[in-house]
């Protein structure tokens, strides 16, 4: 029986892109191969093209000017439409890269906010609600979320960094003078982290593979080991490191052999 788990942008590109996996730890190897093998069925989170994506220099501008798309109808005909924004356009890395993990057969997790863009890519590439239905798994997703901001992490360090949430992101953005790019750039990142996590938890996938801790998380980092404490007391996100991914399904495997 194969275990499922989400990847961290700082690990599924060393899985996939063959020079990094090449020149990275034999880990990455291997886990390439357990994927490919079915024993790992790999996710990875839609953010990395809708949101990770925008250059760090970018990111005030991009959100402070960001307008959601919307349509209206009447009686099956759409009578008003405004495109908005869009997704942002994906990097170059990306463009080559992406491909490859959806043939080694990657699929999307999704965190659909309001008003926020989302993948236009075939359905076929996007994780199915296999353990709980669609309402339930938004359910559990946002709860987690929640969570996550209460503790000051995720987009909830983002707002705090803007002065609190009484408006929305975007109008709050707009307006702040005093927050840095390199500041709004690093909350940015740990909203993207956040959102990831949560969508985990709201699908039910087994494990959330990354290197984040093994790097020294800042505080305000859903990774940093209070707040990950925190997080994984009520909402078992069940965060492993890559090395610890491998040791686990090897014994698994040598477990299965003995039988």
């Amino acid at each position: 029986m194969s275990i499922s788990v989400t990847f961290d942008s700082n690990v599924w590109e060393r899985i996939v892109d063959e020079e990094k996996r090449i020149s990275s730890d034999p880990v990455y190897s291997k886990l390439f191969e357990l994927i490919r093998s079915k024993d790992i069925d790999a996710y990875f989170f839609e953010g990395l093209a809708t949101m990770e994506t925008v250059q760090k220099k970018d990111r005030k501008d991009h959100i402070g000017n960001y307008r959601s798309g919307f349509s209206f109808s009447v009686d099956g005909e759409k009578a008003t439409y405004f495109e908005g924004s869009g997704s942002p356009v994906i990097s170059e890395y990306l463009k080559k890269t992406i491909p490859k993990a959806l043939e080694l057969g990657f699929k999307f997790t999704r965190m659909p906010r309001i008003g926020a863009p989302k993948l236009e890519i075939s359905d076929e590439f996007i994780a199915e609600d296999k353990k709980y239905e669609l309402s339930e798994r938004l359910d559990r997703s946002f709860e987690c979320a929640r969570f996550i901001e209460s503790i000051g992490s995720g987009k909830g360090h983002l707002m705090n960094q803007l002065g609190g949430s009484d408006q929305g992101v975007v109008p709050k953005t707009k307006v702040n003078v005093s927050i840095t790019d390199k500041k709004y750039s690093k909350a940015y990142g740990e909203w993207v982290d956040g959102d990831a996590l949560a969508a985990n938890y709201g699908y039910g996938i087994d494990f959330f593979c990354t290197n984040d801790r093994a790097s020294g998380a800042g505080r305000s980092s859903i990774f940093h080991a209070d707040n990950l404490s925190q997080l994984e007391s009520k909402y078992p996100v069940n965060v492993i490191s890559p090395e610890d991914l491998l040791s686990r399904m090897e014994s698994t495997n040598a477990v299965r052999c003995n039988l």
